[in-house]
Parts: C-alpha cells; sequence; structure tokens
C-alpha cells in the first residue's frame, strides 16, 4: 500500500511538474525564433501572462451552441492529461501505466472534440478549420503508426517504459537516425508548427488549429492553450525518450528540441494546404525505411 501511495503521489507531482512548464517550454521556442528574425519579441514567461490574462477575461457562449462546446475544452485537457500519465515517471520510477497506442488513442479524442465543437458554433471559419484539421489527421495517422511499428519492432515492446533509447544498441544507427528525423517531422505537424500550420498568423484563411477555437473566448481558450501547451511537452518528451538517439538528460533533449523546432520554423514558411500530403508522404518514407534497415 505504501509503494503503490508513493507511485500516486509521484504521478501527481509530474502531472504538475509537466503541466507547469509546458508555457515555458513553448515560451523558449519562440523566443529563439524572435532573436533569429532579429526581433526582441516578448519574454519567455508569456504563455503564463497570456493564460491568467485569458482566465480573468468573461466566457462568451453564444445561445447557437450545444453542451458539444462547452464540454470539448474540458474533454481537450482531460485527455492529454491522462496521456502525461502513460509516460515513464521522470523522477526515474521504473512504472508505465500504458502503451502507445493508448498514448495516440487519448490525443486522437482531443482532437476529435475540438473537431466536433469548431462543427456545433455553426461559423464558417470554425467549420473550415475543423475540416482541415481533419485533412491533416488523416495524413498524420498512418505515418503515426509507422512511427510506433519503427519503435516496436526496435525495442521489441509497444509499453512506453520498454521504448526508451538502448543508447548501448541502438546509438546512432541508420535506423535511429531515419526514425528520428521521420518522428520529428511527425511531431512539427502534430502540433501545428510550421511549415504545416502558423498558430502565430491571425489570418482566418490560413489557420487550421487556431481557426477551431475563434469562437472561445475567456477561460475555455486559457484551458484550451494550456493543453495545446502540453500536447506540445508531450511530444516532445516522446520524441526525446523514444527517436532521439543522444545520451543526454531529458531536460537538455527538451531544450534541444525546442531549440531545433525554432530553427526549422524559422527557416521556413508555412505550405499550402494541399501540399502537405507530399511533406507527410517524405516522413512516412523516412520511418519506412527506417523500418527497412532494421
Amino acid at each position: 500500500m505504501d509503494k503503490m501511495l508513493e507511485q500516486v503521489l509521484l504521478l501527481l507531482a509530474q502531472l504538475v511538474i509537466l503541466t507547469t512548464f509546458a508555457p515555458l517550454v513553448l515560451g523558449i521556442t519562440k523566443k529563439l525564433k524572435e532573436r533569429m528574425q532579429n526581433r526582441i519579441g516578448a519574454s519567455v514567461f508569456q504563455g503564463y501572462y497570456d493564460l491568467v490574462k485569458l482566465w480573468k477575461k468573461p466566457t462568451v457562449i453564444t445561445s447557437y451552441t450545444s453542451i458539444v462546446f462547452i464540454l470539448a475544452p474540458y474533454v481537450y485537457f482531460f485527455s492529454v492529461l491522462l496521456a502525461a500519465t502513460l509516460l515513464p515517471f521522470i523522477f526515474g520510477a521504473k512504472v508505465s501505466l500504458g502503451d502507445i497506442f493508448v498514448f495516440i488513442s487519448l490525443l486522437a479524442i482531443g482532437r476529435f472534440i475540438m473537431t466536433l465543437s469548431s462543427l456545433d458554433a455553426g461559423t464558417s471559419f470554425g467549420g473550415m478549420g475543423g475540416s482541415r484539421e481533419l485533412y491533416v489527421s488523416t495524413l498524420v495517422e498512418p505515418v503515426m503508426l509507422l512511427a510506433v511499428l519503427s519503435a516496436s519492432m526496435q525495442h521489441g515492446t509497444t509499453d512506453i517504459l520498454g521504448m526508451n533509447m538502448n543508447y548501448g544498441a541502438y546509438y546512432f544507427t541508420i535506423s535511429s537516425v531515419l526514425s528520428c528525423c521521420g518522428f520529428f517531422a511527425l511531431m512539427l505537424a502534430e502540433n501545428g508548427c510550421i511549415p504545416i500550420d502558423n498558430p502565430d498568423t491571425h489570418l482566418e484563411l490560413t489557420m487550421i488549429h487556431e481557426c477551431m477555437t475563434l469562437e472561445y473566448s475567456g477561460r475555455f481558450l486559457a484551458i484550451i492553450q494550456l493543453a495545446s501547451m502540453l500536447k506540445r511537452l508531450l511530444f516532445i518528451i516522446v520524441f526525446s525518450q523514444i527517436f532521439f538517439p543522444v545520451n543526454f538528460p531529458l531536460v537538455i533533449k527538451i531544450v534541444i528540441t525546442a531549440v531545433a523546432i525554432a530553427i526549422v520554423e524559422s527557416l521556413n514558411n508555412k505550405m499550402r494546404l494541399f501540399k502537405v500530403r507530399f511533406y507527410m508522404m517524405g516522413a512516412g518514407v523516412l520511418l519506412l525505411l527506417a523500418i527497412v534497415a532494421q
């Protein structure tokens, strides 16, 4: 009983730490992008300021929406929070509560409910953003399965704890490098980064994820943004623990990944929507070659 209580406390502490530092990781990426563009930019803590500001603002709900619109932010946030419980403990405890398929399914639930809420509002831009999100997700899911297949073949299990990189056996092999590049490209698409999406833009005709949240305000918007920040951090952790073939501490690999995302976003422009399929095809080819190389 004492051991179980200890694991539960460690799990709660992990959720608090991940949720607390998720805006900071996004802030580091944005700050690096701004410096590479010769701009001073906002503080790395700007994400916290924005969340506090949104939390204090009133929430406006139109009478044309249903209960789906109200529940969607909470379902999205708790699906991401449950996905965070499946990761190995950052404190080094040898416990994992699930495997990679459950992790992906929980995140898919959040994507589905947010798409449904964008259609529930009945606005043209919301429906456009929801349809674009579904289009991208149909391209992402097959590539995601290839990434899972590559990692499971390499490590012999789908349990996230057992899929941690074995640096003695897989350090900088052809398969691990190809898997690293393929999943990195996949991670950019899944989290709405450039070149797939530009969450910093305010032009509705080019938005994808942000276009689905145009009707939200106040606390609902704060919950959605915090869930998106946490989802990005979870993917970075999965990338660092499973696909990044460098024997560094987890915190160092998270910072390196955030820097890499900033560099890629600074060197590229948002691509046209119908070119996304070629981008995802390239990521899928890399992962398929990684499977063949094993």
